[in-house]
C-alpha cells in the first residue's frame, strides 16, 4: 500500500516553498494552517470550503505543481498522481528515475503495428493535450470507482478518439470473462485515470496519458516502482485480463518492463 501523506510531509513541502518556518513535528497548528492557506491563495479552487486536512493536501499539491512534479488537479484528494509526485520530490532526481526498458524475451504486444511506438505518438495521435485527446468516450459495462475518491463512481471516461473503441472492448470483454462480482473483487474497477497532460514519471518526456491513450487501474496495489513480486496485477488471476488487453493492441508496462503494473497504453515500446 502506498504511504498516506502526513502533516509532516506537508510541512516539509511548505518549508521547501519558503512558506513554513516551524518545526517538522506533524502538528497541524496555526503555523501549518497559515502556510497551507498561503500556498492556496490564488488557486482557482474552492479551498476555503474544504476541511482542514483536505486544505493541507491541496496545499501540498499546489507546491508540488510549482516544483514541477505534476500532482494532478489541486483538489485536496490523495490520488496516485499526488502520491507519486510526493515520492518523486522526496526521492530526488536519481531515485525518481524509472526504467521502462522491455525485458529480454518479452513478446511485443500489437505485432501488426496498429499503434505507434512511443517516440512516434505525436505523428499518429496529434498534439498532446489537443481536442482529440479527450474526444473519445469509453462507456463502461459496470460502474468504476475513482481511486482518489472511492465514494464517487463513474460510468464512462474520456480518452483519445482513436482508442475509445478498443478501450471499451477491453472492459466489456473482461467483465464478460470474469463476471461483474469477480471483476470487482479483483479491483479491476478501481480507475486511476486516463487523460492527464503531464510528463512521464521520472522523465522529461510527456506521458502517454497526455494523449489520452493510457489507463491506470488499482494504483494502490500496483505502484509505479513495484515489480511482479509485489504488484497484485502480476498475479495469475489477471492473466486473462492482460490477454484481452494485448489482443486489443495495447501494451502492459508491467508485462513488458516489470514496472508500472497499473498501466496499459496504446503505444508500443
Amino acid at each position: 500500500m502506498e504511504k498516506d501523506v502526513t502533516t509532516s510531509d506537508i510541512q516539509r513541502l511548505l518549508s521547501a516553498a519558503g512558506l513554513y518556518r516551524g518545526a517538522i513535528d506533524g502538528d497541524a497548528g496555526p503555523l501549518t494552517r497559515a502556510a497551507a492557506q498561503a500556498a492556496l491563495e490564488g488557486e482557482a479552487v474552492p479551498w476555503r470550503a474544504w476541511p482542514a486536512r483536505r486544505q493541507r493536501i491541496a496545499a501540498g499539491q499546489a507546491v508540488l505543481a510549482r516544483l514541477g512534479h505534476a500532482p494532478g488537479r489541486i483538489d485536496g484528494l490523495l490520488g496516485p498522481n499526488t502520491q507519486e509526485a510526493l515520492t518523486a520530490w522526496a526521492s530526488g532526481p536519481v531515485r525518481a528515475a524509472v526504467d521502462r526498458v522491455p525485458l529480454p524475451g518479452h513478446a511485443v504486444a500489437d505485432p501488426q503495428g496498429a499503434y505507434p511506438r512511443q517516440e512516434s505518438v505525436a505523428t499518429f495521435y496529434g498534439v498532446a493535450g489537443g481536442p482529440d485527446c479527450t474526444a473519445g468516450i469509453v462507456e463502461l459495462p459496470i460502474p468504476f470507482r475513482l481511486v482518489w475518491d472511492l465514494n464517487t463512481s463513474i460510468t464512462s471516461f474520456r480518452c483519445h478518439r482513436l482508442v475509445a473503441a478498443p478501450m471499451m472492448r477491453i472492459f466489456r470483454e473482461a467483465v464478460a470473462h470474469y463476471g461483474a462480482d469477480q471483476f470487482e473483487r479483483l479491483r479491476l474497477n478501481l480507475f486511476g485515470g486516463c487523460f492527464n497532460h503531464r510528463p512521464m514519471r521520472g522523465s522529461s518526456s510527456l506521458s502517454m496519458h497526455a494523449w489520452g491513450i493510457a489507463v491506470d487501474l488499482d494504483p494502490e496495489r500496483n505502484p509505479l516502482r513495484w515489480g511482479r513480486d509485489r504488484a497484485s496485477l502480476a498475479a495469475p488471476a489477471y492473466e486473462p485480463f492482460w490477454t484481452i488487453v494485448e489482443a486489443a493492441g495495447a501494451t502492459s508496462l508491467g508485462r513488458a518492463c516489470n514496472r508500472d503494473w497499473m498501466h496499459f497504453q496504446f503505444a508500443r515500446l
